[in-house]
């Protein structure tokens, strides 16, 4: 079987067009890179343009979607193609690659019946050499000039012999080598971009002078290792693709049998609603109809008294004498009397009867806007995927020139991306959420305080499971054997709380005071106390206690209430907030202070937590600020500032990514936060 070697698989993927997956045939680029065949580009612009025959007519690109420059605005649409610039790297691997036939044998040689393994190629002759040929053929005044290219090895059918003085040549002015450096527009030009576009720019140099302080070897190491980057970067955006198309898929599997289950439930019941109502129907006919039967025998016994007295006055009338006539007639009139008066009771009785049915006002409303008791929920968030680190710096237009340095990025700033309520079915007041853990960028855990719950939130914010608790819980962390640690002050305890499956109580710990924050740092408990040491208690997992630590003159320095106490992500230094101390100090693992932050901003900071970068960023209460620290402890920046009374209470970074989660005093909303340039 033939196999493709790694040079010609890799030559293939270079001059491939995306629309036709033909081999480039008059190759043009557009401003983002792209490159495809003119014929291809001018279809696919007939094919998508928008506002046609508009000034703001536009097309995107096929690939990256876009909206493509164009050069030359004046030209027509037809003609839009043919102006974009030639792609000079596609089109000069086209020229250097020559189809090989498998057999490497010398052409010259093949005629004078020897054979001898071929080790260049004339492209003027269209002919294989050998090493002797070359030599003869060298020799040749008229073959001075062919162009004949080095074979690579035995195994390649395609010869690509690098030829790149292309790359010295202007892509705008084709007859121009590019000669000068700007650093003010950090470009490469050519004398005719010079005059046209650098005229009044002052960092100007040539490119020997930039060679001089330009290191290429490094650079080289850089780029490569750039382009690795961002290689795997669009991997892991492409899997996290994937895995949403997986997601989703799975989501609508959930849902259509959701909708089944529902569609059972609502079945069943409609189902017992008519049961229960012919039941109620047949009942009541049945009771209705024995009383109209009542009424109806009634009132033909009254007929038949009537007919009966009728029948005796007819036969008197005939066959009787006048006494016995008038006897009978007497009577008679007595009893009209009294079927008069049976008659006006009777009709007293009697009512007309209709069945009806009689719909609750619920139902009704149900009913007739059944179309709005269900939709389908599209939820957009942004993905928690890490940040892109290259290895050097984007330049800005102050790029190198000669040695000078890059000029620094911009501060980043808290753009916030969303939000999810945490208040669920059972809560007795506003969530006052003390503390937040984040377990593997999607898991969300929140400490409630004021409902003595722990509740855990999904990838997308939607409710999981809530754990009630005896007493109200304040900080958490997670201990080495993937358990949670939670304090609860006011019984001077701290929790232990299984994970797997369902949350679940796995054991007590009893403390000496009441703590608050808690971290743990090589198989120990840090806790905050606010009792009246003022300090932090070392204790083992299984709770007894190692050591005190208190700052000697924490008085003097009012290092008073600390609340909260959080470890970097190297392990090497221990943050503490002192709430009523106005202060966040720095330790080191022994317990050495490292630094103190006594900003006059700095009051009452409640919740902290540190980015991959170790720079720190504290919760201030009373001023509803969330502030941004180096990581030496100077005042970088304010992050977040929100109205009074809605004071920041925790924050919680994502480990891999620039991105965070904060909470606010007896407030049912927890926001997201991307850090941003």
């Amino acid at each position: 079987m033939a196999t493709v070697s790694p040079t010609e698989g890799l030559f293939t993927q270079i001059l491939k067009c995306p629309i036709c997956l033909g081999t480039f045939k008059r190759p043009k680029v557009l401003s983002c890179g792209h490159t495809y065949c003119v014929s291809c580009l001018q279809s696919h612009i007939n094919s998508s343009l928008i506002n046609r025959g508009t000034p703001q007519a536009r097309f995107s690109c096929p690939v990256c979607r876009t909206d493509a420059n164009l050069p030359d605005s004046t030209m027509t649409v037809e003609q839009w193609a043919e102006s974009f610039p030639v792609n000079s790297i596609v089109s000069s691997l086209l020229d250097m690659t020559v189809n090989i036939p498998a057999e490497k044998l010398c052409d010259i040689c093949l005629k004078w019946n020897r054979e001898n393994l071929a080790t260049s190629f004339c492209k003027d002759c269209n002919k294989l050499i050998c090493s002797v040929c070359r030599d003869h053929h060298d020799e040749i005044t008229s073959a001075n000039r062919h162009n004949v290219l080095n074979l690579l090895s035995d195994n390649e059918s395609k010869v690509v012999i690098p030829n790149l003085s292309f790359i010295e040549i202007c892509g705008r002015h084709p007859n121009e080598h590019l000669k000068f450096f700007c650093g003010d527009d950090n470009a490469i030009f050519c004398n005719t971009c010079g005059f046209l576009e650098h005229r009044k720019c002052e960092t100007i140099i040539t490119i020997d002078d930039m060679i001089k302080t330009f290191d290429v070897g490094t650079k080289s190491k850089n780029v490569e290792a750039n382009m690795r980057t961002l290689e795997s970067h669009i991997k892991r955006i492409t899997r996290k693709v994937r895995e949403n198309a997986d997601s989703i898929k799975n989501d609508k599997a959930a849902i259509l049998e959701h909708i089944r289950t529902l569609r059972a439930e609502l079945n069943a019941k409609l189902q017992q609603l008519e049961d229960t109502l012919i039941v109620s129907l047949e009942g009541n006919h049945k009771t209705e109809n024995l009383n109209l039967q009542t009424q109806e025998a009634r009132g033909q016994s009254l007929i038949d008294a009537i007919n009966s007295d009728l029948t005796q006055l007819d036969i008197v009338m005939t066959h009787g004498t006048v006494i016995q006539k008038v006897i009978v007639l007497h009577n008679m009139e007595q009893n009209q009397s009294k079927y008069s008066d049976a008659i006006s009771t009777f009709q007293e009785d009697i009512q007309d009867i209709t069945f009806g049915l009689d719909v609750n006002k619920s139902l009704k409303d149900l009913m007739n806007d059944l179309n709005g008791c269900g939709k389908i929920k599209v939820t957009r968030t942004k993905p928690r995927l890490p940040q892109c680190s290259m290895v050097t710096i984007a330049q800005k237009k102050t790029a190198m020139v000669g040695g000078s340095s890059v000029s620094p990025l911009k501060d980043k700033k808290a753009i916030k991306i969303s939000e999810f309520n945490v208040n669920i079915y059972g809560d007795k007041s506003s969530c006052h959420i003390s503390d937040v853990l984040i377990l593997n960028g999607t898991k969300h855990i929140v400490i409630d305080f004021t409902n003595s719950r722990i509740k855990v939130y999904g990838e997308n914010y939607n409710i999981q499971e809530s754990m009630t608790l005896q007493g109200q819980p304040w900080n958490a962390c997670i201990l080495p054997d993937n358990t949670m640690a939670v304090t609860v002050p006011r019984y001077k305890t701290i929790l232990v709380i299984g994970m797997e499956e369902k949350m679940h109580k796995v054991r007590e710990i009893r403390t000496r005071l009441q703590c608050k924050g808690i971290a743990v740092l090589r198989n120990q408990l840090l806790v905050t106390t606010y009792d009246d040491e003022h300090s932090v208690l070392l204790l083992s997992m299984t709770g007894t206690e190692i050591r005190t630590v208190r700052p000697y003159n924490y008085q003097s320095e009012r290092l008073l209430n600390p609340m909260c106490i959080k470890i970097n992500q190297a392990e090497t230094v221990i943050y503490v907030s002192y709430y009523f101390g106005h202060k966040m100090v720095a330790y080191d693992t022994s317990w050495n202070v490292l630094f103190t932050c006594t900003d006059e901003m700095l009051k009452y900071p409640f919740g902290l937590d540190t980015d991959r970068e170790s720079k720190i960023y504290l919760c201030l209460c009373i001023s509803s600020k969330v502030v941004q620290l180096s990581p030496d402890g100077k005042l970088i920046q304010t992050l977040i500032t929100k109205e009074r009374k809605k004071d920041p209470l925790a924050i919680r970074f994502y480990r891999d990514i620039d991105r965070f989660i904060v909470t606010y005093s007896y407030c049912n909303v927890v926001e997201v936060y991307d850090m941003c340039e």
